[in-house]
């Protein structure tokens, strides 16, 4: 019988597993294929939402809830994900009802190609994000039912932190998404490619984006002891670095944003870092021998 503490960590780690691996994929190849000039195509600009409208910046909180949908489904497989080949199958599955043979004539399925208006290029420009997204996915979600207990316990601790980091740092960013599009939303400014992805105001968050992780990175080492300190270290750099850049490229800087916008992203690793570390074993295994050893207790 699965107790509710198993189940609600396949569930959390499974969606942190979508989240993460659609996010750095989907930021690869939103770079490599150059999606806000693909967005504008004929046929395809009827089709997609422009690259820089609110529901594709804020579309990364709606991975949180497929990742949750895709965990509550799996759940009842996994004592098929932890096969030694269970992650090949769940990828096998993807390609094969989740990419190719979709209800819907979705982009990249048979039906897609047939059915709909999209030119054939569009079907395949797509295929190597989904391939790759779903492939991470899998891998990860196999190591995740095969260590209930945590993937991180089979690697070497500073994994943990690292993993850690990572969704941190992509964690961050959906945080200061949405506090970005709220402030354009509420002072009635067009939330269009021109403004939002600009090199110029995407610049804004690269140094707040890159702190995170690194604070998290550090912060983990102590668990809940140092997150209140790495919390307030994230949220002061933010404010600072906003500022900052937004005198320096802008000539003005708003006050209230860079007070506001940091509070989210600092909330998140607050939470990520609330664990304490992982021991290494060897570690723990050279302090017990020392112990043992005749005269170590004078």
């Amino acid at each position: 019988m699965l107790t509710s503490r198993p189940v609600a960590g396949f569930l959390v780690r499974v969606t942190l597993a979508h989240v993460v691996t659609y996010f750095a994929v989907g930021l690869v190849a939103a770079t490599v294929f150059n999606y806000e000039e693909l967005f504008a195509q004929p046929i395809i600009r009827d089709f997609m939402r422009p690259f820089g409208s609110v529901a594709v910046i804020v579309g990364p909180l709606l991975q949180v809830v497929r990742g949750l949908i895709i965990a509550a489904v799996l759940l009842p497989f996994r004592s098929v994900l932890v096969a030694r080949l269970g992650w090949l199958w769940l990828w096998l599955l993807f390609i094969g009802v989740g990419i190719l043979s979709t209800p819907a004539a979705a982009p990249g399925s048979l039906e897609g190609a047939v059915y709909s208006q999209l030119p054939w290029w569009y079907h395949l420009i797509g295929m190597p994000e989904m391939l790759v997204q779903t492939l991470l996915f899998s891998a990860l979600t196999g190591l995740i039912a095969r260590h209930p207990d945590g993937v991180m316990a089979a690697l070497p601790p500073v994994f943990d932190r690292v993993i850690r980091a990572l969704v941190v740092t992509c964690l961050s960013f959906i945080g200061y998404a949405v506090v970005s599009v709220i402030f354009a939303l509420a002072s009635g400014a067009a939330v269009g490619s021109a403004e939002n992805l600009s090199p110029a105001v995407q610049g804004v968050f690269v140094a707040p984006f890159v702190a995170n992780g690194v604070i998290a990175f550090f912060a983990s080492a102590n668990g809940s002891r140092g997150r209140a300190a790495a919390a307030l270290i994230s949220y002061a750099f933010g404010a600072v670095a906003i500022l900052s850049y937004q005198a320096l490229v802008f000539g003005s800087a708003g006050l209230l944003y860079a007070l506001v916008a940091p509070v989210l992203p600092a909330a998140i690793l607050w939470f990520a870092t609330s664990r304490a570390p992982r021991e290494d074993p060897a570690s723990v295994d050279d302090a017990e021998r020392s112990v043992s050893r005749p005269g170590s207790l004078r």
